[in-house]
């Protein structure tokens, strides 16, 4: 018998067993998701417990679902790729060529025909839609040097966006006295961009318009003709960034991305990272597609590329179609999970497209989440007053999920 087929009747086996088990709780008077928890116990011969959880790039005995990272770890082709490479990181490479071809088979975007005459370098960045970066992060912050340090505007963000552009305005118009204002714009009722509104915030100063989809935190999606729709709505001076973190792990067949606004509106920016579907957080690596006069004015900030290691581990990591699905499942079940634990318990929860959920546990926030994190499992709360009583927990794997989810009902019975 093959490992493949061994491993199915494995699969099976315990299918079989914990449905049996799960009958047999009937009368124990446990709610059908402790049942299953209790089967996957006895099935195991031994409980998940803080004690016995290993997560993957953590310590043992820690639950870390405050970051939104990805619970699976890297590809192990990505991880490959890393190991091959280490031993010549003492010569300069070309890379970032082989990033650029995975990433544009991948969002089947076209990239210009080399130049046979172009001399070849070692250090001049590729021409072409793309811009790689060491992180997304530092995109938004070329944004902002590019478009709002020196002369100053506005910037409109939804009101529980995820704000790394709004801060760093702030932050300019605080410590450096330059004429921002940023509009935090209202969202819909059901903490949906209003872009209905937030056209109709924009002025003749507006200089940027931040859109995150799906948005962090509360994980709301929007499809691809509302994002176009908007964009006709408003002057193209403005420039719109779609900050796309989390897009990979949307729950529908096609994925509402933003790159075929970007490479069709000389003012559309689409924002990728590969922390989170690619698993690369302390790496720093993630991109862009935007045009050429919006790539001009940010490359007058910009000094430094990715890290050679970064750039082949991306490359590996977006060509495994394999790995990226088995996120996007892992992300998926540990918010089904999450939404019937809830449900029994009688939670609100606002359901996402992204890798994290938010529940209103109807007790200060803040509370919870320092009692949680003294058991050594760590979620977030918000700023926000509207959110004072609501968590945000990350996915993690399905032991983690269900030390998490155990662990906050006595927490929560605790605190009433």
């Amino acid at each position: 018998m093959s490992n493949r087929d061994q491993e199915s009747q494995g699969f099976s086996r315990r299918n079989f067993i914990k449905g049996g088990l799960v009958a047999g709780a009937t009368g124990l008077g446990l709610s059908f998701s402790d049942k299953m928890v209790l089967a996957s116990q006895l099935i195991s011969g031994r409980p998940a417990t803080i004690e016995t959880i290993q997560g993957v790039g953590v310590p043992p005995g820690l639950v870390r679902m405050n970051l939104n990272e990805n619970p699976l770890g890297t590809s192990p082709k990505a991880i490959e790729a890393i190991a091959h490479k280490m031993f010549s990181v003492n010569r300069y490479g070309m890379e970032m060529n082989d990033l650029l071809q995975a990433l544009s088979e991948f969002d089947q975007v076209v990239l210009p025909k080399p130049d046979p005459g172009a001399q070849r370098s070692f250090f001049r960045t590729p021409s072409g839609p793309y811009f790689v970066t060491p992180g997304s992060s530092l995109i938004l912050n070329l944004l902002c040097l590019a478009y709002l340090s020196q002369n100053g505007g506005e910037v409109i963000e939804a009101e529980f966006g995820y704000g790394a552009i709004s801060r760093a305005a702030s932050n300019y118009k605080k410590n450096f006295g330059v004429d921002i204002k940023v509009i935090k714009a209202p969202m819909t009722p059901s903490y949906k961009h209003d872009l209905n509104l937030m056209a109709e915030l924009v002025t003749d100063k507006t200089s940027i318009v931040v859109i995150t989809n799906p948005n962090n935190p509360t994980g709301t999606l929007l499809q691809l003709d509302e994002i176009e729709t908007f964009v006709k709505k408003i002057p193209s001076s403005v420039i719109v960034v779609i900050d796309e973190a989390y897009l990979h792990f949307a729950e529908q067949d096609q994925i509402p991305s933003a790159i075929p606004l970007a490479t069709k509106y000389d003012n559309v920016i689409a924002v990728r990272t590969f922390s989170k579907a690619y698993a690369l957080a302390s790496l720093r690596l993630g991109y862009c597609v935007a045009s050429e006069k919006i790539q001009t004015e940010m490359r007058k900030y910009y000094q430094e590329g990715p890290n050679v290691l970064a750039s082949v581990a991306g490359a590996a990591a977006v060509r495994d179609i394999n790995h990226l699905r088995k996120s996007r499942d892992a992300v998926w079940n540990f918010k089904k999970r999450c939404y019937q634990v809830f449900d029994e318990m009688g939670i609100e929860y606002i359901p996402s497209q992204g890798t994290y959920v938010m529940a209103n546990i109807k007790t200060p926030a803040s509370r919870v989440v320092r009692e949680m994190r003294s058991r050594n499992i760590w979620i977030s709360s918000r700023r926000q007053r509207t959110f004072r009583d609501w968590i945000r927990v990350s996915a993690g794997t399905e032991s983690e999920t269900e030390v998490f989810l155990q662990t906050l009902k006595t927490v929560l019975k605790k605190s009433i």
